[in-house]
């Protein structure tokens, strides 16, 4: 793949803070630009080799070092910074929560205007170290002009002590690449599950029109409304050690030549559904049907993301009225939420986790909690235990041995796109209108034997400004998005929660950071939403969205639904309707009608099932390309 330059400044106007001073440093057009030479395009391995799912790569911490390191690193140091020797590569972790990149240095905490660059890290931090695992750490990318904060080595002189994660594992890194050098480009996350590990890809502006995108199954997810990236308080560069000094014209904390270049809007927040239970649809081959039900694995129930039970849901795409019971949590709960790739699962602020869930007196995680057998009743989340502790990059820890945090799994996480105006559907109850445009794409599919579109009886009202069909939306779930086949009800599938106090500086600030654009935020969400899928930031966009797929679109553990937006062609097949129907419905349409266009649609392990079979009875292998 060729080299390739990015010369990146503002690319549109960015929010105007209340504070009157501020504003002509802040909205000023940045003169200098952040200098990106790099593989755009090329997918770069993630750090593996530990127990943290964190994405990571490595870095040397000296300006752009060039030929003096050239080729991979001497060593990959794993411990605390201020022991690992000077020539060492560092970890850096992709934090798009983090506003600001921060990086070691010698001396007192400094903002500066330099160069670095970044490496690949697949099993660099393996202990004991994988031979020849830290010479293959080649640089790929560097960020020169590039405004960044510079923190001592010393752990102790960091509130924060240089590490990152949960209770269950938090290692060291030596820095953060945060959202001013995340923002000007699309990031790109994809869980491969197999020998090649997590991958981060780059790119200038992200490749390819809408349609082609769905048609691989991508569902793009636009930020909530207003729909623009947010955040631009000073209370972003509070990264130095004792977090107090947030004043852009204190000794070390900010150039004031250049403050507008460090500032800019980075968050990505998103409306979601939090804890819907269980859906997908199923095929019934004997009347040639679908029906919505909590997955192949558990045909017979079903209930709605706003809380309809089976035998009361109607057909058809419109809403139903729900009668809300007292004591009733089994069923979606509407939330804000804000990517932070930079932390373990997903974090719930108390005030909200309490809103949601009650007292917190939830059922136990252990084995299935009585949650499949009825002797319970179904709930959104369970409790692990008071144990937990969360580091996260550039705030102080959240939990201690004396008053540790509650410990959740919740059951799953739907994101859906933002409202293009001030008033609609909740998040929930787009949902629900888009898991209904799915049964009805697989009755279609299943009567015309071509995935093509929703139904004319599935006409939503969510949005005035919006395309007429519930299937033109889009909607991902992660966790135990649907019960697969030979599966259960299985908390060990749903998403580690932590829950921190909502007067945690983490929480407040970034409460305030994107007040009042953006609803009030409920929680962050982290490595959640990598696992077992594929996702991009897509910060260039004049819209700037999320993107997911389903790396396995049949365990269970995601469903994505992209826009099913009929072509010019009517007999002709729509990929981007193929996702999300039964993987036996699939088989037949592309065995015994030819639907060669929905093999993007299946699992690795399904499409080598299928096409072993067809060549066993001498046929042409119907999908010829494993995956997408």
């Amino acid at each position: 793949m060729p080299r390739a330059v990015l010369t990146s400044g503002s690319r549109r106007p960015g929010w105007i803070p209340a504070a009157p001073l501020l504003v002509a440093a802040l909205t000023a057009c940045p003169q200098d630009q952040i200098l990106i030479v790099g593989e755009f395009g090329r997918s770069l391995p993630l750090a593996t080799g530990d127990a943290s799912p964190l994405p990571r790569l490595v870095y040397r911490p000296d300006a752009c070092p060039g030929e003096a390191a050239a080729g991979g690193c001497s060593s990959v140091c794993t411990t605390a910074p201020e022991s690992c020797p000077p020539d060492a590569c560092l970890p850096l972790l992709v934090d798009s929560g983090s506003a600001i990149t921060t990086l070691v240095g010698e001396g007192e905490p400094v903002a500066v205007r330099s160069c670095f660059e970044v490496r690949t890290a697949k099993d660099t931090l393996a202990e004991p170290p994988i031979e020849g695992a830290a010479a293959q750490a080649i640089a790929r990318f560097r960020f020169d002009s590039t405004p960044y904060i510079r923190l001592p080595r010393a752990t102790a002189d960091v509130s924060w002590g240089w590490q990152v994660g949960d209770q269950t594992a938090a290692p060291f890194v030596g820095g953060v690449l945060g959202g001013n050098v995340l923002r000007q480009m699309a990031v790109r996350f994809t869980d491969t599950r197999g020998n090649d590990g997590p991958q981060i890809t780059f790119y200038r502006e992200f490749p390819g029109v809408e349609s082609a995108l769905a048609d691989q199954g991508s569902a793009a997810l636009p930020l909530q409304f207003p729909g623009l990236l947010l955040g631009k308080l000073i209370d972003d560069v509070c990264q130095q050690p004792d977090g107090d000094d947030c004043d852009l014209a204190s000794f070390g904390v900010f150039d004031r030549e250049h403050p507008e270049s460090a500032l800019q809007s980075t968050r990505m927040v998103l409306d979601a559904c939090l804890g819907p239970p269980p859906a997908a649809v199923v095929y019934k081959p004997g009347n040639n049907s679908c029906e919505l039900a909590s997955g192949p694995g558990k045909p017979g129930s079903f209930r709605s993301p706003t809380g309809i039970a089976r035998a009361d849901l109607d057909p058809g795409c419109r809403l139903q009225d729900v009668a809300p019971t007292a004591g009733d949590i089994d069923h979606g709960h509407d939330a804000s939420v804000l990517i932070a790739t930079g932390l373990p699962g997903l974090v719930l602020f108390e005030d909200s986790a309490l809103r949601m869930f009650g007292s917190l007196e939830l059922p136990p995680c252990f084995g299935d909690g009585g949650l499949s057998s009825g002797v319970q009743r179904d709930t959104p989340a369970c409790l692990i235990g008071q144990a937990g502790l969360l580091r996260a990059a550039g705030w102080p820890p959240a939990g201690t041995a004396e008053r540790p945090l509650i410990e959740l799994r919740v059951r799953s996480l739907a994101l859906v796109p933002g409202l293009t105006q001030t008033t609609g559907q909740t998040a929930c109850q787009r949902l629900e209108v888009r898991l209904r445009a799915l049964r009805s794409q697989c009755n279609l599919a299943a009567r015309n034997k071509v995935p093509r579109s929703a139904a004319d009886n599935c006409r939503s009202d969510t949005d005035r400004l919006t395309p007429g069909s519930a299937g033109f939306m889009t909607a991902a779930v992660v966790g135990q998005a649907f019960v697969a086949s030979d599966d259960r009800v299985d908390p060990n599938q749903w998403i580690p929660t932590l829950v921190i106090p909502a007067d945690h500086p983490l929480a407040s600030n970034i409460r305030r950071d994107t007040s009042p654009e953006a609803l009030q935020l409920d929680g962050l969400v982290g490595t959640a939403l990598l696992r077992g899928t594929d996702v991009v930031l897509d910060y260039t966009d004049p819209t700037p969205s999320v993107r997911v797929a389903c790396t396995d679109p049949d365990d269970g553990s995601c469903l994505a639904m992209p826009a099913c937006v009929p072509r010019d062609d009517p007999r002709a097949v729509v990929p981007a309707c193929c996702f999300g129907l039964p993987e036996d419905l699939l088989v037949s349409l592309i065995r015994d009608h030819s639907a060669y266009d929905c093999c993007a649609a299946l699992s690795p392990a399904t499409v080598d099932e299928l096409n072993n079979a067809e060549a066993i009875a001498g046929r042409e292998l119907p999908c010829p390309v494993r995956g997408r």
